[in-house]
């Protein structure tokens, strides 16, 4: 089993301007660590120390380098503690990415940061403004993300940061099951599409079934090329995942909710790693 590169996925803030009716990133107000001086940069620390030197998920990935993936909640919205997080963790040696839903991804922020990051994400689960409302994808006085401006996104990213790529992450949810987006991701052309089986957490996110899911896939087989698809089964145990509070965790099932570690402030990663419920195998398997 080889995988060039271990990705650990940093859910910075629960925090969104945006309230997508299947979001799995709710802890009920967690203890933010970024809100206190110092206390990302230790937790990046902590985890450069062990990620970044012989360890034994190295020694069974045989991974290259690690990427610091930086998500939320919207790690947009925490303005300079997130760029001061992006300058710690690049200081220590990650290669870095943002998972974002692109309402702050302005210009001005394109062109100082964009070329530092090796892939940014963008999450879009339609092209109609009355599906992206029902799924709530959009601010609280309504607005959203038109085809559009995804497309004038894309076109400043590749004029900024052409070697940087960009991946679009889209939610199969019950709303946009229906939906064809041969068109609009053929036009913005990213390096990558993920494909995502809505998620069911605590009973409380609506399941679409899977053949739903498949019937989705095969409506766009003519982007093969650059899909990912990740169903249920595929995704559990496969994510190493950060929340904001510092401890690893995992979306179990839909009864059950979230596995959790100790805190990786005052736990040794090693140990909140065994916690974790990570499946390297399983990690390994959504790269190939």
């Amino acid at each position: 089993m080889s995988t060039k590169q271990l990705v650990i996925n940093y859910h910075m803030t629960e925090r969104c301007n945006y309230n997508c009716h299947y979001c799995y990133a709710k802890w009920e107000k967690p203890n933010e660590i970024h809100k206190q001086d110092g206390t990302v940069n230790q937790l990046l620390t902590n985890l450069s120390n062990y990620f970044l030197n012989p360890n034994p998920i190295q020694s069974e990935l045989g991974y290259d380098s690690v990427r610091l993936n930086f998500a939320g909640g919207e790690p947009l919205l925490l303005k300079n503690k997130f760029i001061n997080a992006i300058d710690c963790a690049i200081s220590l040696g990650f290669d870095i990415s943002i998972i974002t839903n692109g309402h702050l991804l302005t210009e001005n922020f394109i062109k100082e940061h964009a070329h530092r990051m090796s892939m940014i994400g963008i999450s879009y689960d339609s092209a109609n403004q009355a599906c992206q409302q029902q799924i709530g994808r959009n601010t609280r006085s309504g607005s959203v993300i038109t085809p559009r401006q995804l497309s004038n996104i894309s076109h400043l990213i590749r004029k900024h940061a052409p070697k940087t790529e960009l991946k679009i992450n889209t939610v199969v949810n019950q709303f946009n099951i229906n939906e064809d987006l041969s068109s609009l991701i053929s036009e913005v052309k990213p390096d990558k599409w993920k494909l995502l089986q809505v998620l069911g957490i605590y009973d409380e996110i609506p399941e679409i079934s899977d053949s739903d899911f498949t019937n989705f896939v095969t409506r766009h087989q003519s982007l093969n090329s650059v899909m990912s698809i990740e169903d249920n089964a595929s995704m559990r145990g496969s994510y190493l995942m950060i929340d904001p509070s510092g401890c690893f965790f995992q979306n179990e099932n839909a009864h059950s909710g979230y596995l959790k570690s100790r805190s990786l402030l005052i736990t040794p990663v090693g140990i909140a790693l065994k916690e974790s419920g990570f499946n390297p195998k399983k990690f390994s398997a959504r790269y190939k």
